[in-house]
Order: structure tokens, then C-alpha cells, then sequence
């Protein structure tokens, strides 16, 4: 697809024919389900990009908007006076990673201000309609023949009902003359669910008035395996498909739950396939063999790969009927127990080249010979201290440097990659992260442990000074917005800044960088293959984040990222910066902030405060972006730490453990 992310192969296939598992009525109504999805889809991104400006509160000298607006809100009327807006970052130690980061984010905050933003919803909405009409096109060649009407005729090419107007296929279900196509299971207007399977799934994803709904548990199951099926055979995984199945599963008044289960199958059976042939592969390589040994073995395995693609009868050039990889089978994919009424054949067909394809089955996992796991994080420990990626589950506690060492039980079809802010002295990285759960594949991101754990200890210095506890009462008695508008701060609080100024302009460099690299690993180098990626992250984890986004947006790099929670937040808050974001996240995008958190507005003091900060206050004019409110920091900015598995829970994030909060703290 054209994102430069080297999509499947999305060439015409062969109709798939579902006779005998799927009515004519069921695959019509199906395929408008799907449609319907999609076409929300489509003006959800559009909404974006529509949201109604906020009204501008200028104070003196048209400056500090965006810091009015909170001030409004808590009925102070204090004019706001011009302060200076000066950049308190420290270059001494920036490399062209920084450089080319902090660039790429002044740019796009520049013309997230500017018409361009229609250039950026014009390319969005192009790289979702080419995706759409792959899927549609997909759903189309799912066929059934009308076994009444057709006797006789097993290729499904009969002339139709006598007297019906001829099409393409007469038998084909949906592809048919008018009357085939016309079929359905609706008996007056669409209608959505009268009692919701999943209330908050509903609540989230609101269901598609549609007939499908009222068939058995069974039928409904296996509707949504079959799209499931028909995502996975276009050879990645987006964002974008992920969504559509979501809304499906709620549209057809499935529980959340059914869908967790569909594709922790799928993934453990496709990643059990595609590590069966990393290890054979790798265990051919290690094998000393002569030349023409080794030319003899590669022709076997070029005939090998190019088998899927020889018709019946041995004819090149045709589409082969697919057969199962033998580990789906075991995962229950084709079978009488768990297929769900779809036969094998049936079940590869719909996968199409992801059903035996090993390669392309290591490619959705990141598994790739020619692009080594190691060698890549070489790369990225060039431009950050400390940077690895730590599996939560699985291979627990060490870094991840060969994708064929996840054994395939831990494998999901989406991953969490999770950043955190600060660190303290003798911290574990992964700690406060274990309440993600096993639902997804999660990292935790080690960077730059020594500068993160120095803002940390200062950071919990200051918190404990007299200075600190002083200083509070007076930034609470006239908000922090007030004092960052007006530049007055408590005098003792401010000849302490030095023990927290440092550190933190180094972190924010340091973060810029990470998202930068962040980035690159999920952009360019595919990290997580070819699955979709959401991002957690608090403080200046959250900042890396907001640059990564940022890069990716400036790349155009569309149908990647599923969710983000970004919590405290040193960022601007300015509306259309967080349509910029929004336009390269496909599900939420949630901002946690607080505007007790003093200890954020006093460090954010000398960067451009006049777009407002995203940490302190709610993001508004941006359709599409979450805000959740953090109501109590008894420790300040040091708060979100301990409170990341509560504030998780909160905003209903997926896939956290039963017992997050406890398991956080």
C-alpha cells in the first residue's frame, strides 16, 4: 500500500467460495456490514480534520491563548501579560538524530498552524480509501452459490433465475444477477442491538444497525473469523484492520472477549508456523555445505516458495488453492471443534498466501534473515544511551535481539510499546509497566537510564524541600496557568530551579531523540513486522511520543499506530498540533493531565508556553482526542509513575491486568 511500508500483495485472487457455511443473505448482509464500517471509518478521519476551531482568548499582545483557556474555565479574569518564550534546551551534547528531530517537530507544529493541514487530511483520507477498496473488494470475492437455483452447476457460472437480469457469475452469491444480490436477512429497517453483549465496547465502537446480529452465537463467530481471515490474507495487519474488526465485533453484538480469543489463536498459530521455519532456516545455515551444495539448496527452496503460486494441474502462472500450515491446524483453524463451520480448505482460502507461507508469516512478526533483531538495535544504540526493548512477557527481563527467541505462546497480533519519564536510583525499567497485560505483545523502552534516573532523583529532591512545600501553596492560591502567563514564581522555589532546570532540559533533548529512533523502528526498520503499534507513555516518555508521532506524521505514515495514552504531557496543547498527532493514530488518543501538577508547569516555564501544555490542561478543537483528568498528584509530576496502572484502568485501556492496580503499585 502506498505508506512505503511494502504492504502485501494486493493483486486479484480467486473468489472464495463459502457455499454451504454462509447463506446468500448472511454474505450480502455481510458485505454491507463491512462497507458500512468502513465508510464510518472514512468520515471519523474526516471529523478529524472538520473539528470547529476554539474561539480565541487573546490576552495582551495576542499571546498565551491556549493558557486562557483553563483560566476561563476556573472564572479568573486576570489579563495576560507578554512574557518571554525562550527555548531552555541544552545542544551541547545534540547529534543529527536531534537535529533532524527537532526540526522535523518545529515544522510540523509551524504548519499544523497553517492550510497545510488540508494536505494532510487529503493524503490521510487517499491512503484509507486505497485500503478500503482493498477490503471491499476482498469481501466481495467471498462466493456462494445458490444451490436451489443452480443444480448442477458446480463452477457457479449457471445463467441465473429464469427471467432475472444476468450478471458476471450468475451463481456467485453477490456477484450475480440483481435478485442474488438482493437477498437478505432483514425484514424491515436495520436495526442495532437491544441488549449489548459489551456495554463498553459498545459504548466505544456504537453498533451498525444490521440483521446479523439476531443469528446464533455460532453463526456470528464465525462471520467475524472470516473477515478476520480476510485482513490477515492482504499479508499485514494495520491499525485500520484491527479498527474494522473491532467495530465488527460490536456491530454483530460480540463480547470483547470473543475477539481477544480469535486473535490469540490466529497469532500463536501463525507465529508457531513462521518459527518452525526461522529455526529450520537457521539450522541450514549453520551447516558448512560446498558451493554447489549451496546452490542446489537454494533453487530447492526458490521451486519451494513459488509452489503457493502454481495452479492445479501444475500451470504456472495460476493462483494454487492454498492448504493450511500445519500449525494453524493445531491451533484449531479448520477443524470441526473450533472452525466455527469453515472447513480447512475453506479457511485457506480465505487466508490466501498467509495460510502456508512461512515467510510471510514471519514477516507479520518482525522475523526477517535479511534484517537481524541485533543488528538493528546496534543502530539505534548509536543515537541513544541505553537503548533496548525489554519484553514484558515471555523472554522476561533481558533485552529483545532475536525475534525467533519469542517463543510463540507469548506472540500477539498487536504489541504496547511503553516509555517511561524519569526513573529513580536503582529502578527497575519495567516495574511500573507490568500491568499490561498478556493480551498484547509489550515492550518496555530502556533509554537513557542515566539521565532519567538523574531528573528522577532531582525531581524527588525538590518534592521534598521546604522550598517545594512552600512554593506550591502560593502557584495553588493563583493557579499555575497565572504563573506561567505572568512569569511569577515563588522566589525560593526559584533559586532551587537549578537542581531540576538541568536535568530536564537535557531529558527533553534526550526524548526528542528517542522518539525520533522510535520512530525509525517502527516506520522503517518494522520492529513489531507488520502489526499494528500503540504507544504509553508519562512525563518525558510522553514527550518521545509526541516526537515520534510527529515524525511519523511528516512521513505520512498512515495505519501503524492503533492507540496512544500520553500522560503529563510536556507538549503544546494547541488544537491543530493534536490533529497532526491524531491523523497517524487509527484508534484513541488519550491525554492525561492534571492541573495540579505544578512541578510540569514550573520545568515548561521556558518553552512555548504560548501554545498551552498538554500535561496541565484539556485538549479542545480536536475531534477524535480523549482527555482524562487526574483529579489528586500527591507527589506532583512523581505521581504518575506510581499511578500508571489506576490511570490505565481509568480510561478503560485494553488488555490490562485483572489485577493492575495492585500489580502497578
Amino acid at each position: 500500500m502506498a505508506r512505503g511500508r511494502g504492504g502485501g500483495n494486493h493483486s486479484q485472487r480467486r473468489a472464495v467460495d463459502l457455499t454451504g457455511i454462509i447463506s446468500i443473505a448472511e454474505r450480502n448482509d455481510l458485505e454491507t456490514l463491512v462497507k458500512a464500517i468502513t465508510e464510518r471509518m472514512a468520515r471519523d478521519i474526516s471529523n478529524i480534520f472538520d473539528s470547529p476551531p476554539v474561539a480565541p482568548i487573546q490576552g495582551d499582545h495576542g499571546h498565551h491563548k491556549w493558557l486562557l483557556l483553563p483560566l476561563l474555565h476556573h472564572k479568573q479574569n486576570r489579563s495576560a501579560s507578554h512574557s518571554h518564550s525562550i527555548m531552555g534546551l541544552i545542544h551541547a551534547n545534540s547529534s543529527n538524530t536531534y537535529d533532524k528531530a527537532r526540526e522535523i517537530i518545529e515544522k510540523e507544529e509551524k504548519q499544523a498552524m497553517t492550510p497545510q493541514l488540508r494536505e494532510l487530511k487529503k493524503e490521510a483520507l487517499g491512503f484509507f480509501d486505497k485500503w478500503q477498496s482493498i477490503v471491499l473488494l476482498r469481501v466481495k470475492n467471498v462466493a456462494v452459490n445458490d444451490q436451489q437455483c443452480f443444480q448442477g452447476s458446480s463452477r457457479g457460472r449457471g445463467r441465473g433465475l429464469r427471467g432475472a437480469p444476468r450478471g458476471r457469475g450468475g451463481g456467485v452469491g453477490g456477484r450475480g444477477g440483481g435478485i442474488i444480490r438482493s437477498q437478505t436477512l432483514a425484514t424491515g429497517p436495520p436495526r442495532a442491538p437491544s441488549n449489548y453483549a459489551d456495554r463498553d465496547l459498545a459504548a466505544r465502537y456504537p453498533p451498525i444497525p444490521n440483521a446479523l446480529w439476531t443469528l446464533d452465537l455460532n453463526k456470528r463467530k464465525s462471520l467475524l473469523q472470516i473477515v478476520f481471515f480476510i485482513m490477515l490474507s492482504m499479508q499485514e495487519y494495520t491499525a485500520n484492520s484491527r479498527q474494522l474488526l473491532l467495530g465488527l465485533t460490536t456491530s454483530l453484538n460480540l463480547p470483547f472477549k470473543v475477539y481477544q480469543e480469535e486473535e490469540l489463536r490466529l497469532a500463536q498459530g501463525l507465529a508457531k508456523a513462521a518459527l518452525e521455519q526461522a529455526k529450520a532456516d537457521q539450522a541450514k545455515a549453520a551447516l558448512d555445505l560446498s558451493p554447489e551444495d549451496a546452490i542446489n539448496q537454494k533453487s530447492e527452496e526458490s521451486k519451494s516458495a513459488r509452489r503457493w503460486k502454481v495452479g492445479l494441474g501444475g500451470h504456472p502462472g495460476k493462483l494454487a488453492a492454498p492448504k493450511l500450515a500445519a500449525p494453524l491446524i493445531d491451533a484449531g483453524i479448520g477443524t470441526a471443534h473450533e472452525g466455527l463451520g469453515l472447513t480447512s480448505s475453506a479457511a485457506a482460502s480465505l487466508l490466501g498466501t498467509m495460510a502456508e507461507n512461512a515467510t510471510a508469516m514471519g514477516a507479520l512478526f518482525g522475523i526477517n534473515a535479511s534484517k537481524p533483531t541485533a543488528k538493528m538495535m546496534e543502530i539505534f544504540a548509536r543515537e541513544i544511551q541505553d537503548f533496548a526493548f525489554i519484553p514484558l512477557h515471555g523472554v522476561e527481563g533481558s533485552e529483545y535481539r532475536d525475534a525467533r527467541e519469542i517463543p510463540a505462546e507469548h506472540r500477539r497480533l498487536c504489541l504496547t510499546i511503553a516509555l517511561s519519564g524519569f526513573l529513580l536510583e536503582d529502578e527497575d525499567a519495567t516495574k511500573n509497566w507490568r500491568c499490561l497485560g498478556r493480551f498484547t505483545e509489550s515492550f518496555v523502552t530502556r533509554w537513557e537510564v542515566a539521565a532519567l534516573t538523574n531528573l528522577g532523583n532531582s525531581l524527588e529532591e525538590v518534592v521534598k524541600s521546604s522550598a517545594w512545600i512552600d512554593g506550591q501553596k502560593e502557584i495553588k492560591a493563583r493557579t499555575v496557568f497565572s504563573s506561567l502567563i505572568d512569569s511569577s514564581w515563588p522566589v525560593k522555589l526559584l533559586r532551587s530551579s537549578k537542581i531540576m532546570d538541568n536535568s530536564w532540559s537535557v531529558g527533553m533533548v534526550r526524548a526528542e531523540k528517542a522518539g525520533a529512533v522510535l520512530a525509525d523502528a517502527i516506520m522503517r526498520q518494522k520492529f513489531q513486522g507488520d502489526r499494528p503499534v500503540s504507544l504509553v507513555g508519562y512525563s518525558l516518555g510522553a514527550r518521545a511520543i509526541y516526537a515520534c508521532l510527529m515524525v511519523l506524521a511528516e512521513r505520512r505514515q498512515f495505519g501503524i499506530v492503533d492507540s496512544v495514552i500520553l500522560m503529563g504531557t510536556p507538549a503544546p496543547s494547541e488544537s491543530r498540533v493534536w490533529l497532526t498527532l491524531k491523523s497517524v493514530v487509527c484508534g484513541r488518543l488519550i491525554n492525561v493531565y492534571s492541573e495540579h501538577d505544578y512541578i510540569l508547569g514550573f520545568l515548561y516555564r521556558t518553552s512555548n508556553i504560548q501554545f498551552g501544555v498538554a500535561g496541565l490542561q484539556d485538549i479542545q478543537g480536536a475531534d477524535g482526542v480523549e482527555n482524562y483528568r487526574v483529579r489528586n498528584l500527591p507527589r506532583g509530576h512523581l505521581s504518575y509513575q506510581s499511578q500508571v496502572s489506576q490511570i490505565l484502568k481509568n480510561v478503560g485501556w485494553e488488555g490490562i491486568r485483572a489485577d493492575a492496580v495492585k500489580v502497578g503499585k
